[in-house]
Order: C-alpha cells, then structure tokens, then sequence
C-alpha cells in the first residue's frame, strides 16, 4: 500500500488545479455552440477516464461496479450528464466569474445533501457559512445584467447541483473507486450532445485546441485529485480547489479580456472567502495523525 504523504497530497492538488483552471478559457475558444462542445468533450475525456481506470484496475474495475450497485451507478451517470451539460452551457452563456462562483457553493450543497440522503449531521457552522454565501450569490445576481444572463446562472446551479450530487453518490461508495462511472457519464452525454447540435465539424485550428484543452483537462484534473485524496483529506482537497475559482477567470481575463463586474467581485469575495473560512475549521477539527 502507498505510504501517506500530506506534502504530495498538497502538490496533487495544486497539479490538478493548474490542470483544471484553463478549461474555462479551453471553452470559450472551442465555440459559442454548448452541445457541439459537450459532443466532443464528454466522448474525449470519458474515454481517457475509462482507459485510465483499465490500466491501473484491469479487471477490478469490473468487480468495483459489481460491489457499487446499479442504483448507485445509473445516479451517479445521470448527475454527471447534467452537470457537464450544465457547465459548458453557463460558461457559453455567462460571464466565466460568475459560473466559476456559483460553482464554487457545491461542496455547501454537497454537506446538504449528505444530510438528506445519507443522513449525516449538518453543523451550525454549515448552515452559517450557506446563509453567508447565499448573500454573496444574491448581490452576484442583483447586477443589472441578471436579466441578460440568467439561462447561463441557471445552467451553472444545475452544474453545482450535480457536482455535489457526485459528491454525494461517492461518498456513499467511500470503499468503492467509481471514476469509471464519471467516464460513462461522460460519454453518455456526448451521445446525447449529438443529436443536439447543429455540426460536429470543428471551423478552426483554435475550436481544435479548445476542445482539446477542455477534453484533458477534465480527465487529467480528476484523476490528480482522486490521488491526492489519498494523502490528503477531502477538506484538504476542496479548500486548495477554491484557487481555480481564481485562476480560472484570470486565465479568460488574460487571453479574452473578460473582466468580472463589480457585483461579481464583491459576491465572489464573499462566498470565496465564507468557503475557506469554512474549509479551514473543517480542518481544525479533523484527528491528528499521529507522530511517527
């Protein structure tokens, strides 16, 4: 068994979230057409994830499925087709600031899900920190372009609906590795994607390199982080993550231009900042590992 190492843990993570932190830009490039770009990305990076799970697990990974349930796996699929969709649909539709900030609240609705469904306690502190963030999401959507953007915000909750659904479902599963699962999903909802878009032809040598970016970014990020949860905690792992969040509108800001209003800012700062203050008690309260 891998010996446990918090320092590999943390440079995992921050490898992943350098990985993941373009794919907002990856998708602006690839096209303004949301299902020409799910199309791509989701038969791209599911393979990738399938083929990983392959080499390293051979035929575990079929015993895996097994142990985890068809009701788990047929969930599990079905939010990530949804959150996928719902991504690239708010990134095509949205300020990239914004999405990147409604996204950001999923690890809140993750912990209230986990209430709901797996019957874990909610502390005062999470209902806190969501009530704090739910004012900085509100001011986010006061600006006086809700009305133009409003499908992209729509879309970008329904993608952090499914992403703490994922949560969720894995967490049910914490013995079970269902990566193979997200493939799956994925490759599902480029399937779907087909029927949905006008073309499947790619215009330019830059809608290439978009839907190149954003099809290893996704696989490669997933499966950094899945190995620093080994070495780290997953509260380790979702406060380090809140830097793409940053990363990821100072990479569209950089090459695009697009810059966030002020509304953004200060609703971002306040869900961001609500978010690593939760984060950061979290990991007060996590057991000490023993000295060696």
């Amino acid at each position: 068994m891998m010996k446990s190492s918090p320092l590999m843990g943390y440079w995992l993570t921050l490898l992943g979230v350098l990985a993941l932190s373009p794919d907002t830009l990856f998708i602006r490039l690839a096209g303004s057409d949301p299902w020409q770009i799910s199309a791509w990305r989701g038969f791209l990076s599911g393979f990738i994830l399938i083929g990983y799970c392959y080499a390293i697990g051979g035929r575990q990974v079929i015993r895996a499925l097994k142990a985890a349930g068809s009701s788990v796996i047929l969930g599990l699929i079905f939010v990530t087709v949804f959150s996928a969709f719902g991504f690239i649909y708010a990134i095509t539709h949205a300020n990239v600031t914004d999405v990147l900030v409604i996204v950001a609240f999923a690890p809140l609705i993750s912990a209230l899900l986990s209430a709901l469904f797996l019957h874990e306690q909610v502390l005062l502190r999470t209902w806190i920190a969501t009530a704090v963030c739910g004012i900085g999401l509100a001011i986010l959507l006061s600006q006086p372009s809700s009305a133009e953007h409003w499908d992209g915000w729509l879309a970008a909750f329904i993608s952090a609906l499914g992403l703490a659904a994922q949560f969720v479902y894995m967490r049910s599963r914490p013995q079970t590795d269902l990566t193979i699962v997200v493939g799956f999903g994925n490759i599902i909802s480029g399937c779907i994607a087909i029927g949905l878009a006008s073309s499947l032809v790619l215009q330019s040598t830059i809608q290439l390199l978009g839907i190149l970016g954003t099809s290893l970014a996704i696989p490669i990020s997933f499966i950094l982080f899945a190995m620093a949860l080994r070495h780290i905690s997953a509260a380790e792992t979702s406060l380090i993550m809140l830097i793409e969040s940053i990363l990821g509108s100072f990479w569209v800001w950089l090459f695009l231009g697009e810059l966030p209003s002020l509304s953004t800012l200060l609703g971002g700062i306040l869900v961001l900042g609500t978010l690593t203050i939760y984060g950061v008690l979290i990991l007060r309260d996590l057991p000490k590992a023993p000295a060696h």
